[in-house]
């Protein structure tokens, strides 16, 4: 018994390369197969065999099954979007109340800082005198 023919638990050594078990018995299969038969018919039929287990194929009724089960959940998320999405009417409202409160404020930045441009505009164009007398 050489070390290509030895099984260690899921795994085989073949040439000195680690397989998983799937993969050595698909070449054992493989190497019986064009020795019962000719090789070019043996490769075919190997080249119909899934290439990971048949537990790992999904059938119609599971991608059915699947089908099902998605759309459940996308219905609930549907669900909680149409809870959401007033919510966010609510909260766009308070945006623009924001919104129209900040206009305010720069409407009357712009008339204070105006206003105090005008007064130091005045002050410097009287007088000192004027000012001393005011005072």
């Amino acid at each position: 018994m050489g070390i290509s023919s030895i099984h260690l638990g899921m795994n085989s050594i073949r040439k000195g390369k680690l397989m998983s078990s799937h993969e050595a018995d698909r070449l054992n299969l493989h190497q019986t197969l064009r020795g019962l038969m000719p090789e070019d018919v043996a490769d075919i039929l190997m080249a119909h065999l899934p290439p990971i287990g048949w537990s790992n194929v999904a059938t119609k009724d599971d991608i059915n099954l699947l089908r099902m089960e998605m759309n459940q959940r996308f219905t609930l998320v549907d669900e909680r979007f149409k809870q959401v999405d007033p919510r966010f009417t609510t909260i766009d409202a308070r945006f623009d109340q924001i919104d129209a409160r900040l206009d305010q404020l720069a409407s009357m930045k712009r008339y204070v800082v105006t206003t105090g441009i005008s007064l130091v505009a005045l002050i410097l164009g009287m007088d000192v005198s004027v000012l001393v007398a005011v005072i």
